[in-house]
């Protein structure tokens, strides 16, 4: 096992035994029919949901547990040697044009507010497939790489 991993994750990864249909898939994808991988594709997505499911009830009793912070960490070394750190996060929001009227008069390092650009992807792919030529201009400063393939099934 890897050196860098503790203990007890070593011992539950040695521990772990995929479900049968983990194992079907694993051992010979390509002799399963295209029908047999759709239903395992729902089941492993059944197992994912309820994977997670189950990893949020755990983190919310931990958090139960140990307490958080509204904002910032805290970290509690357990008996066994793991440690668990609770991180608490603010999430901001706002009226973007009224906190834009109400900062106008303070100076512009105390307004919080940021302006980034950022690539109008629609307007690129119009480019790429439509104006060549300003394309050929702007295409050393943008990269285009296919991204996954989504699979969806439908009952």
């Amino acid at each position: 096992m890897n050196a860098h991993i503790h203990p007890l994750f070593q011992q539950a990864l040695k521990n772990f035994s995929p479900n049968r249909n983990q194992e079907q898939t694993m051992n010979a994808p390509t002799e399963l029919t295209n029908e047999q991988l759709a239903e395992q594709l729902i089941a492993a997505k059944a197992d994912e949901s309820a994977a997670n499911k189950r990893r949020v009830e755990i983190e919310q009793i931990l958090i139960d547990r140990f307490g958080a912070k509204p904002e910032g960490s805290t970290t509690h070394e357990l008996a066994n040697g793991l440690k668990v750190t609770l991180t608490g996060k603010m999430s901001y929001k706002a009226d973007m044009e009224m906190l834009t009227q109400l900062s106008s008069n303070l100076p512009p390092n105390m307004r919080p507010i940021k302006t980034e650009p950022k690539l109008d992807e629609t307007g690129a792919k119009y480019l790429r497939n439509n104006e060549p030529e300003i394309w050929a201009q702007l295409a050393a400063a943008i990269t285009v790489k296919p991204a996954k393939t989504s699979v969806e099934i439908k009952a």
